[in-house]
């Protein structure tokens, strides 16, 4: 199933030159997207455990359901002063 991934801050430093990605998930569930992309993009894996996953303006857990075609938007957590 194809999902499109857009990812934010450093994934998308990452994954250039695109922020968006069509992702082949093995399974209907966010964790099989992050491990399809973490397998397509290896530099990506340390980052996915802190990611926040977002389905519109909805955040969702990893056991959450996707479809095919969805888009999931990875927010990995922000640091600063």
């Amino acid at each position: 199933m194809k999902i499109t991934v857009e990812c934010y801050g450093v994934l998308s430093e990452l994954c250039a030159p695109v922020c968006a990605l069509d992702i082949e998930a093995t399974a209907p569930t966010v964790a099989s997207v992050l491990d399809a992309l973490a397998a397509r993009y290896p530099a990506c894996a340390a980052h996915l455990p802190l990611v926040a996953c977002a389905r519109g303006d909805e955040l969702v857990p990893r056991s959450q359901a996707v479809q095919a075609g969805e888009t999931l938007a990875l927010l990995p957590p922000v640091s600063g002063g």
